[in-house]
């Protein structure tokens, strides 16, 4: 009786690369196989949208939403390459609140929409990294504590990583032998929108292309040249699309250029956000071990089996690492760039102890592995974004956040707006160089004057200034104040005054 071929010797669909992982896995049934997107989610979602406005919004979300405003009120965007990053965000934002109202959920809605995709899309390199590798892949994104707190704000690195990815999956369901070139269009279009989100795209294309040269010399499934051609003519159209707002201001792609050098040498200058080259590790080694772990010996068995899609995700991983950690200029929400191909990295792991070829003793030891990592990054990704979302001594994560006592102060304002016979059009002025992200939270208040320093002769229901200049504001205020004070951000403390007499 001939031997039954093991599924290594078995001939590959013409649809499948020539470094897919074996099929079989412990997600065996094609309902499994139709539940685990579902799964991932359902998780991915139950942790990133519920309570968006629970937590104040950051300095960076109060600049952002400058524009976001501008966008809607006066229909006018225009790229400034010496300041913010692309246009993506703002046009989204714009579209979330266009749809949904003003609110804080709204605008910050479509990373947290665009976060949640980023598990349920690693489901679509099964055919790479094997069913229980994507299905481990996307169960250590879901929950990663990184991704889920900065998929809560209205910043750009969830819109960027997310695109990352879609790129990612493009180029390599685009690129199989067979494989449709929707695929490829898909990955040019996030290609483009990576340029339109951020000036670092360049940083994240090198990334991919040294993993792509250390997995081979030619790229297994090899593209042909006209569907990398569709791949850069989509991403040339999105891109341009989006900076020059759908091509009606030809000029901002002139800006666009531009914008590249602005912030090359705004990365190297660092500018304040200085960080030893460490930085990165570090958080990784706090907060993202399950990844970090996982993905060190996913790296590691790839080499061992001359696994070449794990030759590609080690090489993307320590290109990025290597990458923003020679860059001076680092901010924590950066580590995402790592965490995104170390979770992919870490599915080549968990393939190998899942198989079905293992023994069942060890398949279920590595399921309680996967399973005590998991609820880990869980439990630490609830506490960071639900409970300790503004102490900046639980994480790095949690950078120059805005406290939970600006809401109090927004609240306050509210408050003697209602009892004010003039509502909110009642006179606000905001004496202090520090105020973001209190814009947003005053967006309805039409009598709102922001001078950013000491005036002569402030005058107002409400006069906010920084509590080191509020007893030289005291001395000019003219009638009976009361006067109290809140924390807006860790070194930034505001005193509000509020007018109980003439």
């Amino acid at each position: 009786m001939a031997a039954r071929p093991s599924p290594r010797d078995r001939p590959s669909s013409p649809s499948t690369p020539r470094w897919a992982c074996p099929s079989s896995s412990v997600v065996p049934s094609r309902a499994s196989r139709g539940l685990a997107p579902l799964g991932l989610l359902a998780l991915s979602a139950s942790l990133r949208l519920p309570a968006l406005d629970l937590r104040p919004l950051h300095h960076d979300e109060g600049s952002n939403a400058i524009f976001v405003l501008r966008l809607l009120h006066e229909g006018a965007y225009r790229y400034d390459p010496t300041n913010y990053h692309g246009p993506v965000l703002f046009y989204l934002s714009a579209l979330a609140i266009r749809l949904f109202g003003a609110a804080t959920i709204s605008l910050r809605l479509a990373p947290a929409a665009l976060g949640a995709l980023i598990a349920p899309l690693a489901w679509c390199l099964r055919g790479e990294l094997g069913r229980a590798g994507a299905l481990s892949a996307g169960a250590l994104l879901a929950v990663s504590p990184s991704l889920v707190y900065y998929a809560r704000d209205d910043i750009h690195e969830t819109y960027f990583v997310a695109f990352t990815l879609l790129l990612f999956v493009g180029l390599v369901r685009g690129g199989r032998e067979g494989g449709s070139a929707a695929w490829m269009l898909a990955g040019g279009a996030a290609a483009g929108a990576l340029l339109a989100t951020k000036e670092t795209a360049p940083v994240t294309f090198g990334c991919l292309a040294i993993g792509t040269l250390a997995a081979g010399r030619v790229w297994p499934g090899r593209p042909r040249p006209a569907r990398l051609a569709l791949l850069a003519g989509a991403a040339l159209l999105v891109a341009a699309a989006s900076y020059s707002r759908l091509f009606t201001e030809p000029e901002s792609l002139r800006d666009a250029w531009r914008g590249l050098g602005v912030w090359g040498h705004r990365a190297l200058a660092a500018e304040g956000h200085e960080k030893p080259w460490w930085y990165f590790p570090m958080i990784l080694g706090r907060e993202e071990g399950a990844a970090l772990l996982a993905g060190v010996a996913g790296g590691v068995l790839a080499l061992r089996r001359q696994d070449r899609f794990g030759h590609l995700l080690a090489a993307w991983s320590l290109a990025a690492l290597a990458a923003y950690s020679a860059i001076p200029y680092k901010t924590p929400w950066l580590v995402l760039n790592l965490i995104l191909p170390l979770c992919l990295l870490a599915g080549v792991a968990f393939q190998a102890a899942l198989a079905r070829e293992r023994p069942a003793r060890a398949r279920r030891a590595a399921g309680a592995l996967l399973a005590l990592l998991a609820s880990g990054s869980l439990l630490r990704a609830v506490d960071l974004s639900f409970v300790r979302y503004d102490d900046p001594g639980a994480s790095p994560l949690v950078y120059v956040q805005t406290r939970r006592d600006a809401l109090r102060l927004v609240s306050r304002i509210e408050e003697v707006a209602t009892r004010d016979p003039e509502g909110r059009s009642v006179g606000i002025q905001i004496l202090s160089p520090d105020y973001l992200p209190l814009n947003w939270y005053l967006r309805d208040f039409d009598n709102v004057g922001y001078f950013g320093k000491p005036i002569d002769r402030p005058e107002g229901s409400m006069i906010i200034a920084r509590s080191d200049a509020a007893d030289e504001v005291a001395t000019r205020l003219e009638g009976v104040y009361r006067r109290e004070e809140y924390d807006l951000r860790p070194g930034v403390r505001l005193c509000l005054f509020v007018r109980e007499g003439p």
